[in-house]
């Protein structure tokens, strides 16, 4: 029986108490009773990483093969490498064959093969270094091998049977049917078998519009089929003969849909998740979190440099009408802004495929729409403050012309950049966001605001 966290002593004031006393069988005893999931969260963020891989040493096979999975990249390797290879290919054998991988994947390569050496050498092994060599970042990368499947000519008591023999680590909420090519050609859900007969054929619950991918799509292709079809707890991996590969569950969607969130929000302010772990950022080495934000850092630097190199060329310019070079700050700020709200729902609709080939053209209308709209308002509202404070109309004319050109060319550029990068360079979109485009903006707006007002200096002065 698990035993419920809001306990008098929390869970990791306990956990140390033990480690603290050394008190090895005591800790085993009291991790037994807890649901991995709480003990994964106390060594995730309450013990230091020596404490963390010490008590993941008196976990049973499978609590540490549960928890292993819950923890970071970081914690993962250092709590696998404390152990003997044997007891670490024990655990790894009692993971879903898709989680052993990942792990697997982030030891450096003389570990795991030693790892691999251990386990024996038996289809769930030979799955394992199959799914080694496939790409992460695709169906077959993803897909997990521990499936239940049962020829559509079987009935309802047969895939029962199977259920109730299968390993716990199987995916047991769909049965998919197959017919005598080893093809997929449907699916019965756990509720349809309980809710039949055993002497049911299997063919008379099946539901035969199986949604499917294919072992090559791209992992963007599943998180939206994961989306549009909702109600999804897992989507078959198959071949280009529909014979079925492996499974994807909606627990490693959910994890890519929180990574690829996580890594858009850090690359759209410049910083590079490549480089280190989220957690880490705050609390990791402080060399790798300056490089970590460095590069973007450096281009906006430079592109910074540029556009002041092109103000200081306007220098009579500059020094002849300074209320009108007062206002550069707040076209750069206007644009930049529009700019990343921009290129923030270009992205988005890269991922949900709401921005394609098809409309990209329709996309860039409308956002120009958006731009025109809204710098008039803010032109208005500039020229008329301009006109009333400095009493200057040819000023109030020209800001009101350098806003709505700022806003409108910051919109397309933002819808656009992104959709360039992903279609063409074939780029995360979001990385070419915030100090890219906002640097971009600044030399464009400034070379154009600074020449208009240039031609116009005599009546400025």
């Amino acid at each position: 029986m698990m035993v419920p966290t809001t306990l008098t002593t929390p869970l990791d004031e306990k956990i140390k108490r033990f480690l603290e006393t050394r008190n090895g069988s005591a800790l085993r005893r009291l991790l037994v009773r807890y649901n991995f999931a709480d003990i994964a969260e106390v060594m995730e963020n309450h013990l230091t990483l020596e404490e963390a891989v010490t008590c993941f040493q008196y976990l049973d096979v499978g609590q540490a093969a549960q928890v292993l999975t819950s923890l970071d990249q970081e914690r993962q390797v250092a709590c696998l490498s404390s152990l003997p290879t044997l007891m670490s290919s024990q655990i790894l054998r009692f993971m879903a064959s898709d989680d052993a991988v990942d792990i697997l994947q982030e030891l450096d390569t003389q570990q795991s093969q030693k790892i691999l050496k251990e386990m024996p050498f038996d289809v769930e092994t030979r799955m394992i270094h199959h799914l080694m060599m496939e790409e992460p970042d695709t169906a077959a990368g993803l897909m997990s091998t521990d499936f239940l499947q049962i020829n559509i000519e079987s009935t309802v008591g047969d895939a029962l049977n199977l259920i109730k023999n299968a390993e716990e680590k199987d995916f047991v909420y769909y049965c998919y049917l197959v017919d005598g090519q080893n093809r997929l050609v449907g699916i019965a859900s756990l509720k349809q078998l309980i809710l039949h007969s055993e002497d049911t054929e299997l063919h008379k619950v099946a539901q035969f519009d199986v949604k499917s991918v294919q072992i090559s799509d791209d992992q963007e292709v599943v998180v939206n089929l994961f989306r549009k079809y909702y109600n999804l707890l897992a989507v078959p991996v198959v071949n280009e003969n529909e014979i079925i590969h492996g499974i994807i569950t909606l627990d490693d969607i959910i994890e890519i849909i929180d990574e690829e969130s996580s890594e858009d929000i850090y690359l759209a302010s410049g910083i590079n998740l490549e480089e280190m772990d989220e957690k880490n950022l705050l609390t990791g080495p402080m060399l790798k979190a300056v490089k970590a934000r460095i590069p973007w850092l450096m281009v906006t630097m430079v592109g910074e440099l540029f556009a002041s190199s092109i103000t200081a060329s306007f220098h009579e310019t500059v020094a002849a009408a300074a209320i009108a070079i007062s206002f550069m700050p707040l076209l750069s700020g206007l644009s930049g802004n529009m700019g990343t709200q921009s290129e923030t729902i270009s992205v988005r609709g890269l991922a949900l495929n709401l921005v394609n080939t098809e409309n990209i053209k329709e996309k860039i209308t409308r956002e120009l729409g958006v731009g025109i709209v809204t710098g008039f308002i803010f032109a208005f509202t500039v020229g008329m403050y301009s006109l009333i404070v400095y009493r200057h109309w040819v000023l109030s004319v020209i800001l009101f012309v350098a806003i709505i050109f700022s806003l409108c060319l910051s919109a397309a550029l933002g819808i656009t950049l992104p959709y360039v990068f992903h279609k063409y360079f074939k780029q995360d979109p979001a990385g070419v966001g915030g100090p890219m485009i906002t640097t971009l903006l600044d030399i464009l707006t400034f070379s154009a605001y600074l020449y208009v007002i240039t031609l116009f200096l005599h009546q400025m002065i």
